[in-house]
């Protein structure tokens, strides 16, 4: 964790009180290091990769494809743009996020 120019030290009762706190959480859920897949120092891979930055290539595909979705529903009958709207953000977009994120091996 980055140290800003406010941040000091530690003294011993705060230190003291961090060890207490680590100790009962590993007492009351020891498989917890396990299921964040880290130990103690080390940040956890999804939080890891927190603001990774996009390819442009990428978002103007999304930009896009938004822009053509976009035009389809203003030219649908209002009845048939209802159903596609729907159907594009109940099904579709839940199955993209869960395949995108299936082959970047975060899920």
């Amino acid at each position: 964790m980055p140290e800003d120019s406010s941040s000091r030290p530690l003294d011993q009762r705060e230190l003291r009180v961090l060890a207490d706190i680590s100790s009962a959480t590993l007492r009351e859920d020891p498989g917890l290091v396990r299921r964040l897949h880290g130990v103690e120092g080390q940040v956890h891979p999804p939080v890891a990769r927190t603001g990774t930055p996009l390819a442009w290539p990428l978002v103007l595909a999304v930009m896009g494809v938004a822009v053509l979705y976009a035009l389809v529903i203003v030219a649908l009958p209002p009845v048939l743009a209802l159903a596609v709207v729907l159907g594009v953000q109940l099904v579709l977009v839940p199955a993209g996020c869960l395949f995108w994120a299936r082959r970047r091996g975060e899920l």
